[in-house]
């Protein structure tokens, strides 16, 4: 947003990537990012900085129009091209969604991209608000019924994002082995 220069926005990146590298990880997971740029300077940080799998992903909202699109934006396409040439090994998408709306995007990315790993965190569906607090009303049943569809788009790896619980991965782990 032009508050802080790039050279530190990379270097900030560059000192978290190190630490998890340090710390024993194996890859790092760049998540819920709405802007190309820092996206891209994220992914350069810790590819130019570690031996890391890296792996990035985007938030999506449906727009008037029907696409989707971040609050900065960006397409689902836009952002599979722009993360290969940032060098990610992976990426995808996480939050925001439902699995109905992950397959579209899904979808889109692969229209782009057919090579790359598509990673995908599913919400249990839109968040509601509720007397009691927020509810997600995907069941993990709801959630396994559209694993083979979500494959079929292109998801190479399926995990959860905000309401999933043991359950919804246990139920999202039966449907990709069944498939």
């Amino acid at each position: 947003m032009g508050d802080v220069a790039e050279e530190e926005i990379y270097g900030a990146f560059r000192e978290q990537a190190l630490a998890l590298e340090e710390g024993g990880a194996d890859a790092c997971c760049i998540e819920t990012m709405t802007a190309l740029d820092e996206a891209c300077i994220a992914v350069k940080a810790a590819r130019e900085n570690t031996k890391l799998e890296v792996v990035c992903t985007f938030t999506f909202d449906k727009t008037i129009d029907a696409t989707f699109r971040t609050m900065m934006g960006v397409s689902p396409a836009e952002m599979a091209s722009a993360l290969v040439k940032a060098g990610a090994h992976i990426f995808g998408t996480n939050c925001g969604n439902g699995m109905a709306q992950m397959i579209e995007i899904v979808r889109e990315i692969r229209a782009t991209d057919k090579t790359t790993p598509v990673l995908v965190h599913v919400n249990a569906g839109l968040p509601q608000n509720r007397d009691d607090g927020i509810f997600f009303p995907e069941t993990p049943a709801m959630m396994a019924e559209m694993v083979p569809e979500i494959i079929a788009a292109g998801a190479n790896i399926i995990g959860g994002c905000c309401g999933t619980t043991p359950e919804h991965i246990a139920a999202i782990v039966r449907a990709v082995k069944e498939e």
